[in-house]
């Protein structure tokens, strides 16, 4: 695959999914693989009830014995025992007699209902039934919730916390899934100082890897950040550290034309097969993707709203991706648009904005704010303006991404 410069974001994005394929899968406990995706087909090895069991407190009984049993006709059996969950028990319920259950004891033999206690009364060593209970009345029975060899979670599902029960239930203490990719988000630039140092007139604070940090942790990936001046050596040995540590690179500043844009030349030198190097989009036309001894690079631009917004178009459906999941991060939303929006025709174009509900119908107001990084930090949601589209008019029906 030959290098590709100013492409379209339809196929930057083609060309990341085919170029990023799944981690290898990973043996996980069962409670934690919530939020993971099953790498193959997961089926229980046990029944669950592992033997059938009463849903009540009350009697199991022979059905037949009290099947005229009514309020003013009252049926006595003679109780010859009590089981509570988890006891075990070699009794057999013989005709005319009962045996006292809790919720959840393993119906003895013989029985094949439970009558719930509320519809009995206790009379010295008998209870009287003053209800039937018909065959398989207040039982659970074996394998009823899942059974041995059931299929539970089909290869490329989501594990939820419900599923995870469910797998447990079956008998299984560790399920196979593909992991999420752990990132490193690096900061290049002699005028970028990391959060927390002293800051000198003319540097800013290294805000980019918070923002990209944090939407790694929204989607529950783990990673690491760090800050590194313009030097070649230094970018060369951190880009190399944090290879040797994380399943992907995002590095931030230093990705476009000039001199002193070291990134992606630093990259060439070590010898990464890019992939694409400048898209069609604004903000983030100037990111770049690359795969280094199998690991994924992305060069982000380091100005806020591009560097998000090529992270979120770009990079972030190749991270799910990695973790066998949907690349489609957000949901999509039908909104009427507030305020008419202005795009270009040669690229796509996005605007932050914030959702209204009016009248029962949520609008999408464009932001317009002076400060990049306060436009970023309201968005609600993003309009996309795409190629050959000049501009949108106010009270149109468009659809948006929503981010929160």
């Amino acid at each position: 695959m030959g290098r590709t410069y100013d492409i379209g974001l339809k196929e930057a994005l083609s060309l990341t999914l085919d170029a990023i394929g799944t981690l290898k899968p990973v043996p996980v406990p069962v409670h934690e693989g919530c939020g993971l995706v099953a790498s193959e087909g997961l089926t229980a090895v046990v029944d669950c009830p592992s033997a059938t069991s009463s849903m009540r407190d009350g009697y199991a009984v022979i059905s037949a014995d009290i099947e005229k049993a009514s309020r003013v006709n009252g049926i006595p059996l003679m109780v010859s025992g009590t089981l509570a969950a988890g006891d075990p028990t070699e009794k057999t319920v013989q005709p005319g007699e009962t045996i006292q259950v809790l919720t959840g004891a393993v119906i003895p033999k013989g029985a094949d209902a439970v009558v719930s206690v509320e519809f009995t009364e206790l009379q010295g060593d008998s209870v009287v039934c003053y209800r039937d209970a018909p065959p398989g009345c207040n039982l659970l029975f074996q394998g009823s919730d899942v059974a041995v060899e059931d299929l539970i979670v089909n290869r490329g599902q989501l594990l939820t916390p419900a599923l995870t029960g469910l797998l447990a239930a079956g008998g299984l203490d560790r399920v196979t899934v593909f992991p999420l990719p752990r990132v490193a988000v690096v900061a290049t630039g002699d005028e970028v100082i990391a959060p927390g140092h002293p800051i000198k007139p003319g540097q800013l604070y290294a805000s980019n890897i918070v923002t990209l940090y944090s939407w790694l942790r929204h989607f529950g990936m783990p990673g690491e950040t760090a800050v590194v001046r313009d030097d070649p050596h230094e970018l060369e040995k951190t880009f190399q550290d944090l290879l040797k540590k994380n399943d992907v690179l995002l590095t931030s500043g230093g990705a476009w034309k000039s001199d002193r844009d070291l990134t992606t030349k630093i990259l060439d030198e070590m010898g990464w097969e890019m992939f694409f190097h400048r898209v069609r989009i604004g903000p983030g036309k100037a990111v770049a993707l690359g795969v280094l001894n199998g690991k994924p690079i992305f060069c982000l631009p380091g100005g806020p709203p591009s560097n998000e917004m090529a992270f979120l178009q770009i990079a972030l459906p190749g991270l799910l991706q990695m973790a066998g999941k949907s690349p489609v991060p957000f949901s999509l939303r039908k909104v009427r648009l507030a305020e008419g929006v202005s795009g270009d025709v040669t690229w796509t174009q996005f605007f932050q904005a914030t959702l209204e509900k009016r009248e029962g119908e949520w609008w999408a107001i464009p932001h317009r704010m002076k400060s990049r990084i306060q436009s970023q930090a309201r968005a609600q949601a993003l309009i996309r303006i795409p190629e050959g589209v000049e501009s949108v008019a106010p009270g149109n029906i468009i659809e948006v991404q929503i981010l929160f």
